[in-house]
């Protein structure tokens, strides 16, 4: 299992990719909502550890990926959403 740190290096190259296919149809290209029930991930002020809980086990409309994403690339996800900011 992937430990991924705020400060640690992450290859955004295929984050981008898996988040431009998976969450930019409902969070924005650049996490700016785009549908009225998705969360707005520009201003979010969630840890990087409760955007992982999220991102595995759904919230709301938004289906769980555990099944569908492996952990490293979640939890690059869940790091990525700082580049929002």
């Amino acid at each position: 299992q992937s430990s991924l740190n705020k400060n640690d290096q992450v290859d955004f190259t295929d984050i981008e990719e898996i988040y431009g296919e998976k969450c930019s149809i409902c969070h924005g290209k650049n996490g700016v909502s785009i549908i009225k029930s998705a969360p707005d991930l520009a201003s979010s002020t969630l840890s990087v550890e409760e955007r992982v809980a999220i991102i595995l086990y759904g919230r709301g409309t938004m289906p769980p990926q555990k099944d569908v994403l492996d952990m490293s690339t979640i939890r690059g996800l869940a790091v990525y959403l700082d580049t929002f900011e």
